[in-house]
């Protein structure tokens, strides 16, 4: 038997906690800009039984009904991760394939009170204040027990959730006759439009948990949480972190250009390159088992080769792209977010997420943020030319320096959307990064050519390259589309998968 319980939304006050069942209808659930699909107050009209044992084709049949498109996930990848994660991602991807913002962080104590529901079958508890003295502002709590399935957990929560009459089966405990509004609960927790601080949006973090004691066999209990201010100190993983792990294989990941400004490369996260203009083809990945997606690609410096990393650590060179190591064998505390070449092409680093450096070849290990507390995680990083040391830049445009110059970041500053990547000038005077929705920050020498932000966009911007000839740049978004500015010229693009 499967069943599931939850905690409606509750405001939080010093001193004091109050239940805010109506907080379900009031403003706070307004439907974003661009959003898909029922969003609270309004509820599907009825529960949609499994059409599938393979609850990720059950999950995509249900999107289908209501105007949602698949959920964009490899399964096989899915569930290799720790069953929490895999909560930690069924939730924002309904979240965001909705128009609705990601819960950006788990952290340690959420998850530990995500365990304690798991643990006794029931909705885990609350706190009144995260971990580093933020109150909490908003909180829903959900359970599901009686299986093993992050994806089943996610399928019952979120699309068979109501009332299914007096002769049909309702699995959600808190859903009946005489409590009617307590049907959708779960759903409406997930889909949660989480009010704003003031004029900044809130922090959204999350705890998940599975027990495969809790109830009949097993059970899942996750907790989100809004909080204005600073992120929690005992954050755990973040979505930039896991992003890229399990969504579809078939998109773009990352662009490298030739030293001319005559070509680049397009890489995607299934191993996939394609060359335009004067750049070739050297080879690629397609066709051959990856333990992991690809996240970057970086090209010698003559052009006549490049390499791709993956998430696990693992470097693929082709053309005259030497193989100096990699961290494919090796434990990694993060995922692998991006790689950088020194500048003979005689060696590069991979960086992950925590900010840990992996360095092989003549690249030298100049520091690193590992085992550092960090706002937001390290989502890519670019070589000095002069000095042969390096920049790390965070989701949050927070730039770490390791003997090179400190130009300024965005570290303070209220953005948009995320910073997915950066890139730097020749002479080592300057640098770029750019944001999800293709704004561009500059910093030192490094000029403002344009930018996408404020735009709307098909998907988001992933990667940026410069064009060393003539000081312009070129975006990459992950459908494979590119933006050109300055002197950067189009020379064609990648038709990728959708996000």
């Amino acid at each position: 038997m499967f069943w599931h319980g939850g905690r409606r939304f509750a405001t939080w006050k010093i001193g004091m906690t109050a239940f805010c069942a109506a907080a379900l209808a009031v403003a706070g659930f307004f439907a974003p800009a661009g959003a898909a699909g029922i969003l609270p107050p309004a509820n599907p009209p009825a529960n949609i039984a499994p059409s599938s044992t393979d609850y990720l084709t059950a999950i995509n049949a249900a999107r289908a009904q209501e105007g949602v498109g698949p959920m964009a996930v490899t399964e096989s990848l899915l569930t290799t991760l720790p069953l929490p994660e895999q909560i930690f991602i069924a939730i924002n991807l309904e979240r965001i394939n909705r128009g609705l913002p990601p819960i950006e962080d788990m952290t340690a104590q959420l998850n530990s009170d995500a365990q304690q529901g798991a643990n006794v079958g029931n909705d885990p508890p609350f706190p009144n204040t995260l971990t580093g003295g933020n109150p909490v502002v908003f909180g829903g709590a959900i359970w599901a027990g009686g299986l093993s399935s992050a994806l089943e957990a996610d399928y019952y929560w979120m699309y068979d959730d109501g009332w299914g009459g007096l002769l049909s089966n309702t699995t959600n405990g808190a859903c009946g006759l005489l409590s009617l509004d307590e049907c959708w609960g779960h759903r409406d927790i997930i889909l949660h439009a989480f009010p704003s601080c003031g004029t900044v949006p809130p922090v959204l973090s999350m705890g998940a948990a599975y027990s495969p004691t809790g109830y009949l066999g097993g059970s899942f209990g996750a907790v989100m949480i809004s909080t204005c201010g600073a992120p929690p100190t005992d954050i755990t993983l973040t979505w930039d972190q896991v992003i890229g792990d399990v969504l579809s294989s078939s998109r773009t990941v990352g662009i490298a250009p030739l030293a001319s400004g005559t070509g680049y490369w397009e890489a995607e996260a299934n191993g996939d390159v394609a060359a335009f203009g004067a750049a070739q083809n050297y080879g690629s990945m397609v066709g051959q088992t990856l333990n992991s997606p690809i996240v970057g690609i970086t090209a010698t410096p003559n052009g006549k080769g490049y390499w791709l990393a993956a998430a696990d650590g693992g470097v693929f060179g082709f053309g005259n792209a030497p193989f100096y190591g990699s961290a494919g064998a090796l434990h990694l505390n993060s995922p692998i977010v991006g790689l950088a070449t020194t500048p003979d092409g005689k060696g590069y680093w991979l960086v992950a997420g925590d900010g840990g450096i992996f360095s092989y070849g003549d690249a030298l290990f100049r520091g690193s943020m590992g085992g550092k507390p960090l706002n937001r995680a390290i989502v890519g990083m670019a070589a000095d030319a002069v000095t042969g040391g390096y920049w790390l830049v965070a989701g949050d445009g927070g730039i770490f320096s390791f003997d090179a110059p400190f130009d300024g970041s965005t570290g303070s500053i209220h953005l948009n959307q995320p910073i997915v990547g950066m890139e730097s000038l020749g002479n080592g005077l300057g640098y770029r990064f750019e944001a999800a929705d293709g704004g561009v920050f500059c910093f030192g020498q490094a000029l403002f050519e344009g930018s996408t932000g404020g735009e709307t966009l098909v998907a988001p911007v992933v990667g940026m390259a410069a064009d060393p000839a003539t000081n312009g740049y070129w975006l990459a978004a992950a459908d494979g589309g590119i933006f050109s500015f300055g002197g950067a010229t189009f020379l064609g693009r990648l038709v990728s998968t959708l996000l």
